[in-house]
């Protein structure tokens, strides 16, 4: 029974090394990977025409907890709002429930009612 023991914990760290020394190599092809191809966003951020940038009336960017801020802001203001939703296009109308709906859901309180006053 000793000798399953050592087998059993030799078998362990043999397999916990095999495992540890793929784990480094992956570790090490990664890093040869990230220099040969670089790392995104290196480069200059490109804009698109339409879009501009967020300037104060002094001239300078606001700071980004006034952005996020006035963002937070919006999106309260936006939900705090009640309205009439507007279907989209296409979208089915609401319809009045269907009676075979109803009758489902008679069935199913009738069913649990029978079960109660069994006992």
């Amino acid at each position: 029974m000793g000798g399953d023991l050592i087998d059993g914990a030799i078998l362990t760290v043999v397999g916990m090394g095999v495992v540890f020394a793929v784990l480094a190599i992956l570790a090490q092809i990664s890093r040869l990977l990230s220099r040969v191809f670089g790392e995104k966003g290196e480069g200059p951020v490109p804009t698109a025409p339409g879009i501009e940038s967020i300037v104060t009336e002094e001239g300078k960017a606001p700071a980004e907890g006034d952005v996020v801020a006035a963002i937070a802001l919006a999106l309260s203001l936006a939900q705090s709002e009640t309205g009439k939703l507007v279907p989209e296009e296409g979208a089915p109308r609401k319809r009045e429930p269907s009676p075979w709906i109803a009758y489902g859901r008679q069935q199913l309180m009738e069913s649990r009612g029978r079960t109660r006053k069994k006992w």
